[in-house]
């Protein structure tokens, strides 16, 4: 007989409807604790209307919770194991975004000037404090917030004044994504996506092959010394300094030289084929990097066989159909916020999300 459970890994609550917990009334409501394991029938993150939010939806076995068998649950929060074998994540669904106060300031209700508002719709925050996000944004289909950041609070207990949707001026603050700030971009980093073309990297890729390489080194073990800017592959477009975050993150291990080479050949080949630019966002990521970001447990990010990037003007669903013909492991897929990122591995051939 195949057991199927449910995992809670971090202390959560269950919701009769994937939305943001705030939304909900409290008898749709059902707090749960790290370490409690439910036998399940059956789990979705989709269905045919699109995905839920981030949350997973299960329906429980023989039992039930205040009455009903079925629940949604945000994905960071839980594991599906199926016969003992980790079935759910595959991978980076559980990859947290941060907001970092940047500045000394003051969150708001409304994204207006702090004089028209009411006490109870403002809050001081002080510079380096972060909040762990369900999501967050800088428009809707109204337009603009003004020069503020909207953004929802993952966590019910780092609620502000009960309430987890707010708005923060975006020069006081800043999006976080494994380290990498996100939102506000750079205007070099704005102007580098929106004016590059395939001929521009050809261009690019052609004057590499005369380039020179100066600068900091890293010793790789079983490899020997490199240029943070020298590439992976001779004459290719990834950079040493993009799978170790710029020299933070070494190797520890000849293997995890040889995963980053290995993944280094198809990503060369798919950028050649799409002929534009990809942003890596997350490569090699060992502990405690991963942890600090909410990286699945098995990660393939921890040897180096994984990378998370952005390809300049397409979103993450369009480049997965692209490749997925020919990549030899994992196609992943994000939502919401993360609907621009495109996972990539060199694990067992798999794909989700799309």
């Amino acid at each position: 007989m195949t057991n199927q459970i449910l995992k809670i890994v971090k202390d959560t609550l269950l919701k009769r409807h994937p939305e943001q917990s705030h939304e909900l009334p409290n008898d749709q409501l059902h707090i749960v604790k790290s370490g409690t394991v439910y036998p399940i029938h059956s789990y979705a993150w989709a269905d045919e209307t699109g995905n839920f939010n981030e949350h997973v939806r299960f329906a429980l076995k023989d039992s039930d919770i205040n009455g009903f068998n079925t629940w949604y649950v945000f994905n960071r929060d839980i594991e599906v194991e199926f016969d003992g074998k980790l079935v759910y994540p595959w991978e980076e669904q559980t990859a947290i975004q941060i907001l970092r106060v940047t500045k000394d300031t003051v969150v708001k209700r409304r994204p207006i000037d702090i004089s028209e508002l009411a006490e109870d719709e403002k809050h001081e925050v002080k510079e380096g404090i972060t909040f762990e996000l369900h999501s967050y944004a800088w428009a809707d289909t109204s337009g603009a917030f003004n020069d503020h950041i909207r953004f929802a609070i993952g966590d019910r207990r780092e609620f502000i004044n009960g309430l987890s949707t707010w708005y923060v001026d975006e020069k006081h603050a800043q999006i976080e994504f494994d380290d990498d700030v996100v939102y506000p971009l750079p205007e070099a980093r704005i102007g580098v996506v929106s004016t590059s073309t395939p001929a521009a990297t050809t261009k690019a890729v052609a004057a590499s092959l005369t380039q020179t390489f100066s600068g900091p080194t890293i010793d790789l073990p079983g490899h020997g010394s490199v240029y943070l800017a020298q590439p992976i592959l001779p004459n290719g477009n990834f950079t040493w300094a993009e799978v170790t975050k710029s020299g933070a993150r070494i190797p520890r291990t000849k293997a995890e030289v040889d995963n980053i080479l290995a993944l280094a050949e198809p990503l060369q080949r798919a950028r050649e084929q799409l002929g534009r630019p990809f942003r890596v966002t997350s490569w090699y990521r060992p502990e405690p990097y991963n942890s600090r970001v909410g990286g699945a447990r098995r990660s393939q990010h921890l040897g180096g066989k994984a990378a998370d990037l952005v390809v300049s003007g397409m979103n993450g669903r369009q480049v997965a159909r692209e490749l997925i013909a020919w990549w030899p492991g994992g196609v992943g897929t994000y939502a919401g916020n993360r609907a621009h990122i495109i996972h990539l591995d060199v694990g067992p051939r798999r794909k989700w999300g799309f």
